[in-house]
């Protein structure tokens, strides 16, 4: 049995499958003790937040954007993913996907906000897990959107900014309509591939982009639509 946050892909406490449920219930975090209104948990009563189940990967996640001279985000977040402490799914990859946008555009050479990395990270750390099915809008596409507001400046009274952000997020989300279960590893590489595509023809900002990626993560993922995924690599399996 797998403790103390070693399982990956199913509960951090005791490596059950997780329950993915439609009401929710409150629970108390097993690691912070604080109690919070849980959509997905462990059959046997363990509950790990948000925070918590991101802390290690997020802290990974710096160290790589701070780093890494890269102006292609599909390498940056391979490299990212690849650590081990890098769960297959989460909301960690909500905070991912913004944070490299932005990077790699500051690597590419364009001017950035002071400060926009972090932000891009704090921002989309506090989009939580689950929200492609509980809420109907992938984090992954909202980190699209995020990134461009980062990076533009946008807030609620700035119209064309706030505008774009959207639109971004919008352009994203229209890459994701595949029928299929969610997958993080899927969604956050469809994410970058739209933020390019959007950076480039709405922003006039073009970035480094190397040959498709091939998963090396789907024998660790139950759902894995395997041959109908582009990114999909059977020598990994």
């Amino acid at each position: 049995m797998q403790t103390d946050m070693q399982s990956k892909e199913n509960c951090a406490v005791c490596g059950r499958a997780l329950v993915y449920g439609t009401e929710e219930v409150t629970k108390n975090c097993d690691f912070c003790g604080n109690e919070y209104p849980a959509l997905i948990y462990c059959p046997e009563g363990h509950y790990v937040c948000d925070t918590c189940h991101s802390r290690a990967t997020l802290d990974i996640l710096r160290d790589v954007l701070e780093s890494t001279k890269s102006a292609d985000p599909a390498e940056i977040l391979e490299k990212v993913m690849s650590h081990p402490s890098v769960p297959m799914h989460g909301p960690e990859h909500h905070a991912m996907v913004p944070a490299v946008i932005v990077a790699a555009v500051k690597n590419a050479g364009y001017p950035v906000p002071e400060g926009a990395v972090e932000k891009a990270i704090e921002r989309g750390s506090k989009v939580p897990g689950g929200w492609c099915g509980f809420y109907g809008v992938c984090g992954g596409a909202i980190g699209v959107g995020t990134a461009v507001s980062v990076l533009t400046g946008a807030t609620p009274l700035t119209g064309e900014a706030r505008s774009l952000a959207n639109e971004a997020t919008a352009f994203a989300l229209g890459k994701m309509f595949d029928g299929a279960p969610r997958c993080c590893k899927r969604a956050s590489r469809k994410s970058l591939e739209a933020a390019v595509e959007f950076l480039k023809k709405r922003m006039d900002i073009h970035l480094n982009t190397g040959e498709k990626v091939k998963c090396r993560y789907a024998a660790r993922n139950r759902e894995c639509i395997k041959e109908a995924c582009s990114y999909y690599d059977i020598s990994s399996v």
